[in-house]
């Protein structure tokens, strides 16, 4: 029965010691050594949390593209030229403008396509000139407001005459001036609207 009696008090002694080890910790008391301090465990959160929005952010700059004033330029003079000289000659002239333009421009164009291409065959226009000034307006992120100058010089006719046959042709070159709106599209810059100013 002594024996019983030792074991139950040491049992006692360590359910007790246990108890005051996790009031201590409850409390925040006791040895500093045998628990973590709180500003530790918020420092160790802040650093996590620092990590993770760091490698997010280098992420996500890693997979945009970023578009140089060049670029749009660029894809400004390449889709202006392919609007503004249309030719009998080359059939896949609509199908171009239409895949290198994006949103409402492009929407009205794929509805007038069709009346596009019989237009310049029947009439068999070609068009020379060429796009002589190019210039960012303005940027908003990954849009751009370009400025484009142009000069034209429409004929109707294949441009090959025959003995006794003259081409009829436009009188004197036309210049236009544009401001497009370029921005991206599926990983490249297309025109997604076009106003002819004064």
């Amino acid at each position: 029965m002594a024996r019983s009696a030792r074991s139950a008090r040491r049992e006692a002694r360590r359910e007790l010691s246990a108890a005051r080890r996790d009031l201590d910790r409850l409390l925040g008391t006791g040895d500093p050594h045998a628990r973590t301090p709180r500003w530790f465990l918020a420092a160790g959160v802040v650093v996590v949390a620092l990590v993770v929005a760091t490698v997010v952010v280098l992420m996500v700059r890693g997979t945009q593209t970023v578009y140089r004033d060049t670029d749009f330029t660029a894809a400004a003079q390449t889709t202006v030229s392919a609007l503004l000289l249309p030719d009998a000659r080359d059939p896949d002239r609509a199908r171009q403008i239409l895949d290198s333009s994006t949103g409402s421009f492009r929407d009205e164009f794929a509805q007038s396509t069709g009346a596009y291409r019989t237009l310049v065959t029947r009439l068999g226009t070609v068009a020379t000139g060429s796009v002589d000034g190019v210039a960012v307006a303005g940027r908003d992120g990954d849009t751009a407001e370009v400025l484009v100058t142009a000069v034209v010089l429409t004929r109707s006719g294949t441009g090959e005459s025959t003995p006794g046959e003259a081409d009829t042709a436009a009188a004197a070159p036309n210049r236009f001036r544009l401001m497009v709106r370029i921005e991206p599209d599926s990983g490249e810059l297309k025109l997604s609207r076009v106003e002819f100013l004064p």
